[in-house]
């Protein structure tokens, strides 16, 4: 069996326990909430609806969670804007608690090493 050196070990656990990006994965999920919400209000408004029934009424119901949204053109792109401001926190949170996480582990790790425990 081969010995690793300690550079080597420790570019080892740095490609396991990699850092997200924060903006990146914001950015990501962001423009994909923006994207789906944009072509399914797109979708419902050219399928269009029946006489006497409202286009979406169930996508409209998205209105109660984004404020300015509604079932049309003007509504898609205000909602697409919310969309993507919603999933840019989300995905922005989520790459900090996975760091975070992370970089407590890695303490952990690093302090069983240095104490002579082995976790």
């Amino acid at each position: 069996m081969q010995v690793m050196n300690d550079n080597a070990v420790e570019r080892l656990v740095k490609a396991a326990f990699a850092r997200m990006d924060a903006v990146a994965l914001g950015t990501s999920i962001g423009a994909l909430g923006a994207i789906l919400l944009s072509l399914a209000t797109g979708f419902l408004l050219v399928k269009g609806a029946g006489s006497g029934e409202h286009i979406g009424p169930h996508l409209g119901l998205l209105a109660n969670f984004l404020p300015f949204y509604s079932v049309s053109w003007g509504g898609a792109v205000i909602g697409a804007i919310e969309a993507f401001a919603i999933g840019f926190a989300v995905g922005a949170l989520l790459a900090v608690a996975w760091n975070l996480t992370h970089h407590i582990w890695l303490m952990l790790i690093v302090r069983g090493t240095y104490e002579g425990q082995q976790l």
